[in-house]
């Protein structure tokens, strides 16, 4: 085979001439620590990142629930939202704590409603828009119970309280509901894998936080301000090669 031939097979088999190679450089791209270490203003990137990602992840949801009809749309979802994108290493924001919390204030909250209306099964307890001294307790004895289980079993997710208030409302009417609220939980779940983890490049947890992860960047899973704040230390940290010891001790 001659020069000119040699030179034509090269061509041919040069991967960045392939669609499939021209797709995976235009998404790596758009990679957080990509942007971060090519872009003049790093924090500009890193606070689009936040409000792109987490604004999508609710808008997925969001479309799923219009398009396929389903009763995925709960007020909770936004403030998990938030903690997931915003200390995306805090324990809070793992995957264990999202589910279980959000599920055990469901079913809490469901079992103290229904308890005290088979007590007081004339106070209508089961009517959303009722309020009396009974619903009240209610409200109390399931978001007590929900912070009892979530400090026991590790798994403490601020926004499940809320879970838990709408279920003692009466606004939980059949087991497929809370059915439902799970699947858009893990929906949110893995959307912040795909966004966090991939995109961002940040190790978030598959399951359960990593105590080692969280310790090597405290930063990260505190959402401190001191020294430069959360996403300053995302950047140094992971974005930048920083192996360094974290500032916060």
């Amino acid at each position: 085979m001659n020069r000119s031939n040699m030179n034509k097979a090269n061509v041919r088999i040069s991967p960045q001439g392939t669609v499939l190679f021209r797709t995976v450089a235009f998404f790596s791209r758009l990679r957080l620590g990509y942007l971060v270490r090519r872009g003049e203003n790093p924090k500009v990137a890193i606070t689009l990142f936040v409000i792109t990602t987490a604004t999508a992840a609710l808008g997925i949801i969001t479309a799923t629930a219009y398009l396929a009809k389903l009763p995925l749309l709960y007020p909770p979802l936004a403030p998990s939202a938030f903690i997931l994108f915003y200390t995306p290493l805090a324990a809070a924001a793992s995957p264990r704590s999202v589910v279980l919390s959000h599920a055990m204030g469901a079913m809490l909250g469901v079992l103290s409603l229904m308890a005290a209306n088979l007590l007081w099964p004339q106070s209508e307890l089961l009517n959303p828009i009722v309020m009396n001294g009974q619903k009240i307790l209610v409200i109390g004895v399931s978001i007590a119970a929900l912070a009892a289980f979530m400090i026991l079993l590790r798994c403490v997710h601020p926004p499940a309280a809320a879970t838990a208030l709408i279920a003692a409302l009466g606004y939980f009417t059949s087991p497929f509901q809370i059915l439902w609220l799970i699947a858009a939980v893990l929906l949110l779940v893995l959307e912040a894998f795909v966004f966090i983890r991939i995109l961002g490049g940040i190790p978030y947890p598959l399951w359960k936080h990593d105590q080692a992860v969280m310790k090597t960047h405290r930063a990260l899973s505190q959402g401190v301000e001191a020294h430069g704040g959360f996403w300053e230390e995302a950047i140094s940290r992971i974005y930048r090669g920083d192996s360094g010891t974290s500032v916060n001790k």
